[in-house]
């Protein structure tokens, strides 16, 4: 199933972002396609797939204080 059509990313390809390629935030997942959100409306499914899968938070990646991902920026 499509998670991102402006992107054309797929589920199986966050799946394997998140426990292949070591994303442990939804910046951290866009990065790993080398984009960003375009019209946002998968964000909260790529944020619930990370979570889901218990992926540790990305290298620099808390969403925490001093965190200066994507995801804090925004507030998410």
């Amino acid at each position: 199933m499509y998670v991102c059509l402006c992107h054309g990313f797929t589920e199986r390809q966050v799946k394997t972002a998140i426990e292949d390629g070591g994303a442990g935030s939804a910046a951290a997942v866009y990065r790993h396609f080398s984009c960003a959100p375009r019209c946002g409306k998968c964000v909260p499914y790529v944020r619930d797939m990370v979570k889901a899968a218990g992926a540790p938070p990305s290298a620099g990646c808390g969403c925490g204080e001093g965190c200066t991902c994507q995801d804090a920026a925004s507030g998410r």
